[in-house]
This record gives C-alpha cells, sequence and structure tokens, in this order.
C-alpha cells in the first residue's frame, strides 16, 4: 500500500476533489447576469448553507441563494438573486470531500466586459483603417502648418524682414484639421456608441482648431503657435505611447511631433516664401538659418522616434512579423532619404543656384509628407505592445479549441488555441492571480510563431489572462512564449499547434473503460515545480487500474473535448484541459486506448510518467 500512497499523494491533482466545469466558465465573460452559479465536481461533497460567496471587484459579497446539491452531491448551485452590474465577480466555495478533508479555493469569471473580437492576425486595426489614417494624416499636416508655419514667419522675420509674404494658410489649416478631428469622433461615436477617452479628447481637439478656422489672419504669430502647442499634448494622449505608457508616452510623442511639425512646416513656409519671391527680394538667409535650426531637429526626431519604437515595439521579431513593425521600418527609411535630401539642399545653398536648390528642397517636402502618411497608418494600426490595461475578460471560444500546458520555470503556462485566437493563462503557485484580496504579480509575456518567425500581439484579458488574434496554418507549427513574473522564475515554453483539430467527446470513456481493467502495472513518474532547476529524479510505483483512475483528474464525467492526433505505430495523442483548476493533460494511448505516456500540469507541478504493463 505504501507505494500506492507515494504516488497518490505525489500525484498535483489528486489531493483534493477536482472543480471540472463551472458556470459561468472559470475566467471568461458572458454577457448578461447568470440565473445561477453552478460548480462540478469529480467527486460527491458537502457544502454548508452558505459555502459559496460571490463577491465583486470591489470585495462586496453579491446577494445569492443557498448552496444547493444536484447530481449526487457532485454539482453546486447558487442561484443570483439580483442584475450583476458589468465587472469582475470572484466566487470563494469551500466544500468538504468524502475523506472529510475541507478544500477551499476560488475562481472568477466576469460580465459585460468582453474582449474586443479576433478574427486573424491582424484582425485588430479597424475595418475603416484607409479612412482613419487618411483624416489622422490632414489632421497631422494642419498641425504642421500652424506651427511650422509660425516659425518659418519668423525666421523669415528675422533673416528677410523685406521678403514678400504669401498669403496665409492658418484659415485653411485650422478648417481641414477642425474638420478630420470632427470626422474622426463621428466614426468613433458610430463605431462604439458613445463618446469615450478618444471621442473626448477628438472634441477637444475640433473645438480648438475652430479657432484658426475662424478667426484666420487675426490670429498673430503667436497665437497660432500656441493653439498648436495646446493641441499636441492632446493627441500625444491618443497615440499609441500616450495610452500605453502614460506621461512618458506622452511626453516623447509631444516632443516628437513638436520637432517634425517644425521641420516640416518652416521648410515649407520657407519655399511658399520663396516662390513669392522669384527674381525680387533674395531669401537665401532665411534658408541657412532654417538649416542650422533643422540639424538639431533631425536629432530630436530621430532620438524621439528610437525612444517611442522601443517603447511600442516589444521585441525584434515584431518589426517584421507585424504590419506596424513593417510600416515603421517604411517610415524609418523615408526619414533616412529626407536626410539625404537635406544634406543635398545643404550643399546647393552654398554654391549652386537657387532654382537647383528649391528643387532639392520641394523633394525633401514630399518625402516628408510621405512620412507623416506612414506616422497616420501607425497610429491607426494595432501596436505589437501589450496595453497596459485589460480588455476585459473575453468570451469562451467558439469551434474546437486545443488546450495545453506546461511549466516555463516556475509559472504555469495554460493555452486555449482555437479559431483565429489564441489565449495565454498564467499562474503563479502562490495562486495570487485568482484570488481577490491578494496583489497579483506582474506578468510579461512574449509570443512568437517560432516556424513563421512571426510575433503574436498579445494583450491582458484579466488577471493572468491575454489574448490575441491569430490566424492559424494548416498543419503543425509551435507557438513559442517567453514568461516572466515578478517574484519568480519565469522561462520559455513551447507549444505545437496542429490545425485543424480532431475532437472525441468519447476518448476519456473509453481509456476510463481500459485502465479500469488493468491489473498491476509500473508507472515511473517525475514531477517538478521549476523547470529552470536540475530535473528531479523519476520514482517507481506499482499500481492497479482503479487506484489509479481514482487518483487522476479525469475519473469520471462529465468529460471535456479531446483532441486526438494520430501517432506511429496505431497510437494517438489525447490532450484535453480543465480551465476550472487550471489543470492540462497529454495522454500517448496505444491502439487499445491504455496509457503509455501521461503529462499533467496544473498551477503548481509538471508530472511526467511512462507506464509499464506485464506482457
Amino acid at each position: 500500500m505504501a507505494p500506492v500512497l507515494l504516488f497518490v499523494t505525489a500525484s498535483p491533482a489528486s489531493a483534493h476533489p477536482t472543480l471540472l466545469t463551472t458556470t459561468p466558465a472559470a475566467g471568461y465573460s458572458v454577457a448578461s447576469t447568470p440565473s445561477a452559479i453552478t460548480m462540478v465536481f469529480d467527486e460527491s461533497v458537502s457544502v454548508a448553507p452558505h459555502g459559496v460567496r460571490v463577491e465583486d471587484g470591489s470585495g462586496h459579497a453579491v446577494a445569492t441563494s443557498n448552496v444547493g446539491l444536484e447530481q449526487g452531491g457532485r454539482r453546486v448551485v447558487v442561484k443570483t438573486l439580483g442584475v450583476l452590474p458589468a465587472g469582475r465577480y470572484v466566487v470563494q466555495w469551500e466544500v468538504t470531500a468524502q475523506d472529510g478533508d475541507v478544500v477551499a479555493a476560488d475562481f472568477d469569471f466576469a460580465v459585460g466586459t468582453t474582449a474586443v473580437e479576433l478574427s486573424g492576425a491582424e484582425s485588430g486595426s479597424s475595418a475603416g483603417f484607409p479612412l482613419i489614417a487618411l483624416l489622422r494624416w490632414l489632421f497631422v499636416l494642419s498641425l504642421i502648418a500652424l506651427l511650422g508655419g509660425a516659425v518659418g514667419e519668423r525666421i523669415v522675420h528675422r533673416a528677410a524682414p523685406a521678403a514678400t509674404r504669401p498669403r496665409s494658410l492658418v484659415r485653411f489649416s485650422g478648417a481641414v484639421g477642425s474638420l478630420a478631428a470632427a470626422s474622426l469622433l463621428l466614426y468613433v461615436v458610430v463605431a462604439t456608441g458613445g463618446f469615450g477617452r478618444a471621442g473626448i479628447l477628438l472634441a477637444v481637439e475640433a473645438a480648438v482648431l475652430a479657432v484658426p478656422a475662424v478667426l484666420g489672419q487675426r490670429m498673430r504669430r503667436g497665437m497660432v503657435a500656441t493653439t498648436a502647442l495646446v493641441l499636441i499634448p492632446v493627441e500625444a494622449l491618443r497615440n499609441h505611447l500616450g495610452s500605453q505608457h502614460g506621461v512618458s508616452g506622452v511626453l516623447v510623442v509631444a516632443i516628437h511631433l513638436v520637432a517634425l511639425s517644425v521641420w516640416l512646416g518652416a521648410l515649407f513656409h520657407l519655399l511658399r516664401v520663396a516662390r513669392a519671391n522669384v527674381g525680387g527680394v533674395p531669401v537665401r538667409r532665411a534658408f541657412a538659418a532654417y538649416s542650422r535650426l533643422a540639424l538639431a531637429l533631425f536629432v530630436v526626431v530621430a532620438v524621439s522616434g528610437a525612444v517611442g519604437a522601443f517603447m511600442v515595439v516589444p521585441s525584434l521579431g515584431a518589426i517584421t512579423g507585424t504590419a506596424y513593425g513593417r510600416t515603421l521600418l517604411a517610415k524609418v527609411a523615408l526619414v533616412a532619404a529626407v536626410v539625404v535630401l537635406a544634406w543635398r539642399a545643404r550643399r546647393r545653398l552654398l554654391s549652386a543656384t537657387a532654382s537647383s536648390f528649391t528643387r532639392v528642397v520641394r523633394a525633401e517636402i514630399v518625402v516628408l509628407v510621405v512620412v507623416l502618411a506612414a506616422s497616420a497608418a501607425l497610429v491607426s494600426l494595432p501596436s505589437p505592445a501589450p496595453a497596459t490595461a485589460d480588455l476585459g475578460y473575453p468570451t469562451p471560444a467558439v469551434g474546437p479549441v486545443i488546450r495545453l500546458g506546461g511549466l516555463a520555470g516556475q509559472i504555469a503556462v495554460g493555452i486555449a488555441a482555437g479559431e483565429n485566437r489564441l489565449e495565454v493563462r498564467l499562474h503563479t503557485p502562490d495562486g495570487d492571480t485568482a484570488t481577490n484580496d491578494a496583489k497579483p504579480p506582474v506578468f510579461h509575456l512574449a509570443a512568437k510563431l517560432s516556424g513563421r518567425g512571426e510575433a503574436v500581439v498579445l494583450q491582458p484579458c484579466g488577471r493572468g489572462c491575454f489574448v490575441g488574434p491569430v490566424a492559424w496554418t494548416t498543419g503543425l507549427e509551435h507557438i513559442e512564449l517567453r514568461v516572466d513574473a515578478t517574484g519568480w522564475h519565469g522561462g520559455i515554453v513551447s507549444f505545437p499547434i496542429r490545425w485543424a483539430p480532431q475532437l472525441s467527446r468519447d476518448a476519456l470513456l473509453r481509456v476510463r473503460k481500459v485502465m479500469l481493467a488493468q491489473k498491476a502495472f509500473r508507472v515511473v513518474e517525475s514531477i517538478t515545480s521549476d523547470t529552470s532547476g536540475p530535473t528531479p529524479a523519476a520514482q517507481s510505483v506499482t499500481i492497479d487500474g482503479p487506484e489509479f483512475i481514482d487518483s487522476d483528474p479525469y475519473a469520471g464525467p462529465p468529460d471535456p473535448d479531446v483532441v486526438v492526433e494520430p501517432r506511429p505505430g496505431g497510437h494517438q495523442l489525447l490532450t484535453f484541459g480543465l480551465p476550472a483548476e487550471g489543470i492540462h493533460v497529454e495522454l500517448e494511448v496505444d491502439a487499445s486506448y491504455r496509457i503509455v505516456r501521461e503529462t499533467l500540469a496544473d498551477p503548481n507541478h509538471l508530472a511526467t510518467r511512462t507506464f509499464k504493463y506485464a506482457r
């Protein structure tokens, strides 16, 4: 009996009744208030009338009925007695097992806080992407014309005061910018059904730009520049960096926008002045003064752009593996072209005719305008970096799902690969990712498709939850996850994904039937709680079928969907998960459904077992 006790106590999932399923599904969102909260265990349990407590995100108790038991004590039910507002809820439960042990744990779900729908590898971008990018481009051009034009006019006033001035663009720029901001605001309201943070910022931008649109030339140069400088931090708040990195992100974007606006806007204004003075007052001194300023502006643009790219793009793989990264590379190449043109323009300023000089300047302006188009596209594309705020709990995946699990160092990793999406659940051994009163660890997660070399953009969707779009290719590929968490050892774990999966609803029933009939057999088992350390020595135990089945979390129905993959020699690989407990199981069975190998991962351990049967 001692070997049996050793096996049972070593099993990470056998020390308490296993929570097989919950309604609502643990860690997911439902659209409206559930009429009841149910839990199904793998064995009969007893529970006190108030043994289940539901709390909202602030820790306040939610009104529920007394606990009821169904299905011979395996199903625990409490009814909700009111409407649950949108938000996160924690279900704390305490049951008594058949052997008298008291087991307490919790799970969470959400109401009405679903994540965005995911439909493809780049589906985070808006369906109206070309229109949005165009409107953002027009808006930024208006800022450049206002701020850069004011700076350019100051340069002309000092270096060539007698030069003829071209027609003012203040009214036109204000009108275009205000119309672009108002159009973006309308798009946000229609798409989301409300204003939100982005809508408020756009409303401010449209209102501020309406001032130069109305006043036009009556605004002094300082007032025009002040208007643009007021708008730039507002626009920075709408940028990826501003929304993801707070004050530091806003500061980087604001500095970048100011430098870029003066660089392009002042140059454009000087070119218009030169055109208005062909054959008249020379403006070469104004261009010379600008060229000295342009060098400093380029340094600021380059440094702030590099810092911003480092903050937004999480890895080198995301540069070539996402539309955002590829657009960023195109922008860098265009800026390099601008530098070459600026260098040629300065040389011609010193030695050539005015006509050849202005041709190079016009080319520089054209390329800078294209740079702005790339910038507008970057703001409209989904960022590769995870957002700082959760998207909200995801709805359960629709269609077939591949559930796999493992350990990355000390951190338990569970994945659910569904149609066009990847969901990752992370747990630390102390369980802080699920409780309402514990401070959860800060997770860092990077994912890539190792075969394609593409980064996968994952965003938070709850405590220890990350979700993102992935367009799986038919056949076998691997998803590689690099995981870290404050206070715990992390690591790298890779999972094979063979799409599309084949599901079986009776595979576990067959396994149980065959294993229950087995006489004594030997199990060689290795259990670890940290894959970053040495592999623990394997232990060998002899056990019979009924004792083994009773010790594992799939001892009885209801059975989850099982993914079946053929293996050589008539073997099959069965994989499934029990999300409510954070358990993932991989079974290799022979042609008769006897288990040959088992890998079981839970939030605390990774157990690997091989089975030896008497011939």
